[in-house]
């Protein structure tokens, strides 16, 4: 279980908002996303050799999660009442 999964796992603190739970959650959990993506980029070092599509299906799995983890956010904004086809 990693630090991250150790302090999560201790689940809500006493009085702890929804909104504090989220910034608690976050501050742990956006850097190790960072951190992750600036290990992948450590990859373009010269000690590795990759082709061009290589790099392209890389980043674009990249920024297919970042549009997913956005679009989630955008839904739950949504009002209740919204009509939508």
């Amino acid at each position: 279980m990693s630090d991250e999964e150790k302090l999560e796992s201790q689940g809500s603190r006493p009085n702890e908002t929804a909104e504090e739970k989220f910034i608690r959650i976050a501050n742990l959990r956006v850097p190790n996303a960072i951190k992750k993506i600036k290990l992948i980029g450590n990859l373009s070092a010269s000690a590795y050799k990759y082709s061009e599509d290589q790099v392209s299906k890389t980043i674009a799995s990249l920024r297919q999660a970042v549009d997913e983890v956005e679009a989630k956010f955008k839904k739950g904004s949504q009002k209740s009442d919204s009509f939508s086809l």
